[in-house]
C-alpha cells in the first residue's frame, strides 16, 4: 500500500475488514439468508459501501458517488418494505434474535420452552389463547398453559381476561435482550445480570 494516498488505503483497509465481519455474520446465520432475501440485501449495499467505495477511490474517483448512492439504495431497501410501506423491524429482530441464548439472560426458572413462547407474542401485539400459542410452538396445550402461568406470574406476559395472554412491557424488553435484571420464580427482581 505504498503507492496509495495513506487516506484511500486506511479506508480500503477498514473496508475489507468490515466485509470479512459481515460475510461472518452471514455464514452464521445462513438459514436466515436463506428466507429472508432482505438480509442479503441489506448485507451487499453494506459490502459495496465498504469495498466499493475505496476501490472506486482507486480505480474510479469519478464514480465514488454513484457506487455509495446504490449502496445506500440497497441499504434502505433492504430495510424498508415498500409494498407495505413499513421498516421491517420485526424481520430484523427475528433475524437476528434467531438464536435468543446470544442475547437473552434466562432466568434461572426459565425454559427454553419459553422463549418460544413469548417468542409467538413477540412483534403481534396480539392477544392469544394458550391454544394457538400451543398451535405455533408445536408444545402441547397443557404444557404451554403452565409455562403462561409462570410467565405471567413473573412480569413477562399478562392476563387480559380468563384464558387470554398479551406480553407485557417488561418481556417485550426481554425478547430485545434489554433486560438488565432476570426475574425470579416469585416474581422479585434477581440480580442485575
Amino acid at each position: 500500500m505504498n503507492g496509495l494516498p495513506p487516506f484511500v488505503g486506511y479506508n480500503l483497509a477498514v473496508g475489507i475488514v468490515v466485509a470479512v465481519e459481515l460475510l461472518y455474520f452471514l455464514s452464521l446465520e445462513a438459514s436466515v439468508t436463506a428466507y429472508r432475501r432482505f438480509v442479503l440485501v441489506t448485507v451487499a449495499g453494506l459490502v459495496l459501501a465498504v469495498i466499493g467505495g475505496p476501490l472506486a477511490e482507486l480505480v474510479a474517483p469519478s464514480l465514488v458517488h454513484w457506487v455509495h448512492g446504490t449502496a445506500a439504495a440497497l441499504v434502505i431497501f433492504g430495510l424498508y418494505d415498500p409494498v407495505t410501506n413499513d421498516v421491517r423491524t420485526t424481520e430484523w429482530a427475528r433475524a437476528l434474535l434467531s438464536e435468543p441464548s446470544r442475547v437473552r439472560r434466562p432466568a434461572e426458572w426459565m425454559t427454553p420452552m419459553d422463549d418460544e413462547i413469548l417468542g409467538a407474542f413477540h412483534g403481534t401485539g396480539l392477544v392469544l389463547t394458550p391454544s394457538v400459542v400451543a398451535f405455533n410452538t408445536g408444545y402441547s396445550r397443557k404444557e404451554v398453559n403452565r409455562r403462561l402461568l409462570e410467565l405471567e406470574s413473573n412480569g413477562l406476559l399478562e392476563k387480559v381476561e380468563r384464558g387470554k395472554y398479551r406480553l407485557t412491557r417488561r418481556g417485550e424488553e426481554y425478547l430485545r435482550g434489554q433486560l438488565r435484571t432476570a426475574p425470579t420464580a416469585d416474581g422479585e427482581v434477581g440480580a442485575p445480570r
